[in-house]
C-alpha cells in the first residue's frame, strides 16, 4: 500500500507537466526573440486543442500573433471568429459541468475573462487601424461600449473589479477623434479619466496620465463645452493643453507600445495522504510582484517625447483572478467531496462483490489516486497579451519622418510615417522588456 502511495505522489507531480503555461512556453520564447512568424508555426504545432473546448483560446492567441507579425488580414479574420464565438458561449453545459466535478475545471469550455473579451475588440481595432481601415476600427470601438455595458448590467448587484477599461476607452477616443467623431471622442476621454481616477488608482495604482487630461480639456474647448472646459481649467490650472493634438498647422503622432507578455497563472494547492487515501486541491494564482518600471521616449524629426503608462494587464489579470477565487475554491472543495464519495462508493461496492477488504481498500485507494491526479488548476489564459501598454502623443510638423523608440536604454526603429496637418497618425510597436 505504501508503494502505491509513493507512486501516487509521482503521478501528482507529473500531472502538472501538461499545464497550458508549459505548452505555450516555446511560443512565448519565440515572441521574446521577435520571431512572431515562427511563434505562429509553433502555436499550431503545440496547441493542445484548436477545435474543441479551447477553440476560443486558440483563436485569441493566433489572432494576436498574426497581428504582431503584420499579417493583418489574417489577424482580422481570426479575431472576428473569436469575437463571434465569445458571444455564443453563454449558458451552462450540464455535461461539461458534470465531467468537471469528477476531473477538473479543464473539462469546461474556455470562455475567457471579461478583460480578454474586451481585448479581442482592442486587437481588432488596432489591426484595422494599422491596415488603414479606420471605419472598421471605429466599429470595434462601439463594440467595446456594448460589451462593457453588458458586463455592468450582468454584475449590477455584485460588480466585478473589472467593470471598465480606462486604456481601451482612451484608445477608442483616439479612434473617434481620427474619424472626426469629436463628441464621441470626448465622451471616451471622460470615461477613461473617471476609470483611471477611481478603479485604476485603487486597484492598480495607476492614475490618469497628464496627457489624457490635456486631450479631454482640448476637446471640451474644441466642442464648445464651456462649462466642462472651465471645470477642467479649475481642476488643472497649469495644464498646457494648447500644445497637444492636431491643428491647422500641425499633425499628431499617437504611439501605442505593447511590452512583454502578461503573467501566466500558476498552480497553488496541496496534496493530503490520509487513511490510505490521496486528496488534492489545486487552484490557479498569479503571484503578486512589483510592476516593472519602464522609461522611454519616442523621437521624430529631432524631437523627443516621453512615453507614459496606460495599462497594467498583469494587475488586471491578477485582480480578475481574485474575483474568481471564492468561486474556484468552492468548486474545488465540492469536487474533492465528489471524488472522495466516488472512492468510498467504489470501495463499498467492491467489498460487497468480493467480500475481500484488502481488494476493496485497494480499489478505493486507486480511485482516490485517479481523483487526485485529475485535479489540476485551470491555467488557461490569453498569454500573448502584453504585460503593460505605454503611449506617447505629440505634435509633429507635416511631412514624412523616421521614428525611433528608446525603452529602458534599448533602441528600436519604426518605418517612416507620414504626418498631415490636422490629422492623427497612429503607430504601433510591440517589444519584449
Amino acid at each position: 500500500m505504501k508503494s502505491i502511495l509513493v507512486f501516487a505522489g509521482f503521478l501528482l507531480v507529473m500531472s502538472c507537466a501538461v499545464a497550458y503555461t508549459s505548452t505555450m512556453g516555446p511560443v512565448l520564447k519565440d515572441m521574446g526573440r521577435g520571431s512572431n512568424v515562427q511563434a505562429i508555426t509553433r502555436l499550431k504545432d503545440v496547441f493542445p486543442d484548436s477545435t474543441g473546448r479551447d477553440r476560443l483560446l486558440y483563436l485569441m492567441e493566433l489572432g494576436n500573433l498574426t497581428r504582431y507579425a503584420g499579417q493583418q488580414s489574417i489577424a482580422q479574420a481570426v479575431l472576428l471568429q473569436a469575437d463571434r464565438l465569445s458571444d455564443n458561449l453563454w449558458g451552462t453545459d450540464i455535461g461539461q459541468q458534470a465531467l468537471s466535478m469528477v476531473t477538473s475545471d479543464l473539462a469546461l469550455e474556455f470562455r475567457g475573462a471579461d478583460y480578454e473579451k474586451v481585448f479581442i475588440n482592442y486587437c481588432l481595432a488596432s489591426s484595422f487601424a494599422a491596415s488603414g481601415n479606420l471605419e472598421s476600427a471605429v466599429v470595434e470601438a462601439r463594440r467595446v461600449n456594448e460589451k462593457l455595458k453588458a458586463f455592468n448590467q450582468r454584475y449590477d448587484k455584485n460588480p466585478n473589479r473589472y467593470s471598465d477599461d480606462a486604456f481601451v476607452r482612451y484608445f477608442m477616443g483616439v479612434l473617434y477623434e481620427m474619424n472626426g467623431d469629436y463628441d464621441d471622442a470626448l465622451i471616451s476621454y471622460r470615461l477613461a479619466l473617471e476609470t483611471y481616477d477611481s478603479t485604476y488608482v485603487n486597484l492598480y495604482d495607476l492614475p490618469a496620465p497628464v496627457q489624457l487630461r490635456s486631450d479631454a480639456m482640448r476637446l471640451a474647448n474644441y466642442n464648445g463645452f464651456t462649462s466642462l472646459y472651465e471645470t477642467y481649467q479649475n481642476m488643472w490650472p497649469s495644464l498646457n493643453w494648447q500644445e497637444s493634438g492636431p491643428n491647422a498647422e500641425m499633425g499628431e503622432i499617437v504611439a501605442v507600445i505593447e511590452l512583454g507578455n502578461i503573467a501566466s497563472r500558476r498552480s497553488s494547492g496541496f496534496d493530503v495522504y490520509s487513511d490510505d487515501r490521496v486528496y488534492s486541491i489545486q487552484l490557479p494564482v498569479i503571484p503578486d510582484f512589483p510592476r516593472r518600471r519602464v522609461s522611454g521616449s519616442v523621437s521624430v524629426a529631432g524631437e523627443n517625447t516621453s512615453i507614459f503608462l496606460v495599462e497594467d494587464l498583469n494587475g488586471i489579470a491578477r485582480e480578475n483572478l481574485e474575483d474568481q477565487a471564492a468561486r474556484n475554491t468552492i468548486r474545488a472543495a465540492a469536487r474533492l467531496a465528489v471524488k472522495a464519495g466516488v472512492a468510498s462508493l467504489g470501495e463499498n461496492l467492491t467489498e460487497q462483490i468480493t467480500d475481500n477488504e484488502t481488494v476493496s481498500s485497494g480499489v478505493g485507494l486507486i480511485l482516490s489516486i485517479v481523483g487526485a491526479v485529475t485535479e489540476q488548476a485551470d491555467l488557461r489564459a490569453w498569454l500573448t497579451l502584453p504585460a503593460q501598454i505605454q503611449m506617447a502623443r505629440f505634435q509633429v510638423a507635416p511631412g514624412t519622418w523616421p521614428v525611433s523608440f528608446t525603452i529602458n536604454g534599448r533602441s528600436f526603429t519604426h518605418d517612416p510615417v507620414t504626418v498631415q496637418a490636422g490629422e492623427i497618425t497612429l503607430i504601433f510597436l510591440r517589444e519584449d522588456f
